[in-house]
């Protein structure tokens, strides 16, 4: 690979990193605000899934704030930290989706929860997107990695 070729490679790359960042942060971000402004709605939500119908309440209390935290750190924090909030946002889209394709084999009849109430129910574009948010969280994890140091060779005397 040449150097210029190698130096566009890199913009591109840059490019699609932030791009990701972005879209994902703010994704979360919105999800976990419109979540935060009726936690009983979105504990019934949670409920519908019939997953975890003793901690529905908890979850409703405590999964919108990560999600509002996982998100900003994907925007504005540091490579280092975003990297955390990259295998966060991932864990939470395996977690999402495990429990939409719970619902969604099962037949139960609900409506997402993913961004509040109203979400409309779930489908099998539901579990499409969602694979779509784990694949874009893996590429952005894979992606926004400090760039290799090259080894250091010493001079040879001689």
């Amino acid at each position: 690979m040449t150097t210029g070729s190698a130096a566009m490679t890199a913009r591109m790359t840059a490019a699609l990193v932030l791009v990701l960042r972005l879209a994902l942060g703010a994704l979360l971000v919105l999800a976990g605000v419109l979540k935060l402004r009726d936690p009983t709605a979105f504990a019934t939500e949670i409920a519908n899934y019939q997953l975890l119908p003793g901690g529905a309440a908890l979850l409703a209390a405590v999964l919108p704030s990560i999600e509002v935290v996982v998100g900003t750190g994907l925007i504005v924090l540091p490579r280092a930290w975003r990297r955390a909030a990259a295998g966060a946002a991932l864990t939470l889209f395996v977690m999402f989706t495990g429990a939409v394709a719970s619902a969604y084999f099962r037949r139960i009849n609900i409506d997402c929860g993913c961004f509040g109430t109203g979400g409309g129910p779930i489908s099998a574009l539901t579990l499409l997107r969602n694979l779509t948010l784990i694949a874009a969280a893996a590429l952005l994890l894979r992606l926004d990695r400090p760039p290799r140091q090259r080894p250091v060779t010493p001079a040879v005397s001689g």
